[in-house]
């Protein structure tokens, strides 16, 4: 790594010697399993922290025993206010038996944590604790405000997170970073998540005799096959940071018993949607389908509604949190950052959309590893990653 004079040395020699307490931090955060619904024991832990660094603690709930943390430091000086966000929701870690380290044990192996969450999202949240306490036992002087927002629920949308605290006016900032999993990269951009349910319905009857009813699973099977056509034409839709659209069946649910033609299939679709589209305009593409398949299918009845919308965003590679990012990453590593887009949802969506702060990604975690089984982090990027956070505090706060 290269400290270069425009890095902090003393900031960055107190994160070296941070090393074996940062590492433990994250350990301990995986060992507070926090699948979405059960954030109360990880938030009392990381309330409990913040307030030790003598951060003025507040708890938001929008639903009982579903906290959100909101812990400010405020300079009392004039100058700009930072927002650094991570969820405290994990998603559960699936089946024991495709994990050769298990998965709420955060244990260490050739240089990596290993646990549920190491990636998505609880390194990047040791990140911004542990970065927050060296800034603060530093004693570097700053200025503005510094504002740490951990969210629960946001794997499943953030309804009762970060949706809730923008739509409440909780959330306040010239500029935001959020630790979701980017590999070291600076994330600039996300896709739109729209889901999409389809029903067909059609008339049961006995399975010997089919042809006295209208079998719905074999006109779902029409529909899947259009949609698998749409698909392969959104392929042609593009964008530089962010790759292509794109449209995936994720489930599907039909009949009662093999001897009973179904008069009902259901059909779950995840399609995410590039800057350049509207959930509106995705919409009509699949209903127009469904319109061309009435028209040549005797009896066949469908339907479509909306089940999420998670809306994208895209900030200008020369918006000043960008910038500053990018800069802060190449004092403490030595070379520019790659800036890049997530085909994922994040709160960083919600801090955008909802309350119109220009927010960038940025954490350890590998985001093509994150949810698989052995999902873990390399010790070595949490350090500087750390490092990197740090700057960007730094950065945007010191009093010069």
């Amino acid at each position: 790594m290269n400290n270069d004079r425009g890095a902090s040395e003393p900031l960055l020699c107190k994160i070296d010697a941070m090393h074996d307490e940062i590492v433990a931090m994250l350990q301990n955060l995986v060992r507070t399993p926090s699948i979405t619904g059960d954030e109360a024991q990880i938030a009392k832990l990381v309330a409990n922290f913040c307030r030790g660094l003598g951060l003025d603690v507040k708890i938001v709930e929008a639903e009982s025993n579903r906290p959100n943390i909101i812990a400010h430091c405020d300079s009392g000086l004039p100058g700009p206010s930072l927002l650094l966000n991570d969820h405290l929701d994990i998603v559960p870690p699936g089946p024991l038996e495709n994990w050769s380290h298990p998965p709420f044990a955060a244990e260490i192996a050739d240089g990596r944590v290993y646990g549920r969450g190491t990636i998505d999202t609880k390194s990047g949240l040791t990140t911004i604790l542990m970065a927050t306490k060296a800034i603060l036992e530093v004693g570097m002087p700053l200025r503005g405000t510094l504002t740490l927002v951990f969210s629960c629920d946001e794997e499943v949308g953030g309804e009762k997170g970060m949706q809730f605290l923008c739509k409440q006016g909780h959330i306040h900032a010239d500029m935001a970073v959020v630790a979701e999993p980017t590999t070291m990269q600076v994330e600039i951009a996300t896709k739109g998540r729209l889901n999409i349910e389809i029903t067909t319905r059609g008339v049961a009857t006995h399975g010997a005799r089919p042809w006295l009813g209208h079998n719905a699973i074999e006109d779902m099977m029409e529909v899947i096959a259009g949609l698998r056509r749409l698909a392969q034409n959104l392929e042609l839709r593009t964008h530089s940071l962010l790759g292509r659209a794109t449209l995936s069946i994720g489930r599907i649910d039909g009949g009662t018993v093999p001897n009973m033609v179904p008069n009902k299939c259901v059909l779950g679709i995840d399609r995410r949607v590039l800057p350049t589209e509207t959930p509106e305009n995705a919409e009509a593409e699949i209903q127009a389908l469904l319109d061309d398949l009435k028209a040549r299918i005797p009896g066949f009845e469908a339907s479509m509604r909306r089940i999420v919308w998670w809306p994208g965003y895209t900030l200008d590679e020369q918006d000043p949190i960008v910038n500053l990012t990018c800069r802060a990453f190449e004092k403490v590593m030595g070379k520019r950052p790659n800036v890049a887009g997530k085909d994922a949802g994040t709160d960083a969506s919600w801090i955008n959309v909802l309350s119109g702060i220009p927010v960038v990604m940025f954490s350890p975690g590998d985001g093509l590893k994150a949810m698989n089984a052995d999902e873990n982090v390399r010790i070595e990027d949490l350090i500087a990653a750390t490092k990197v956070m740090a700057q960007i505090i730094h950065d945007a706060l010191a009093k010069h």
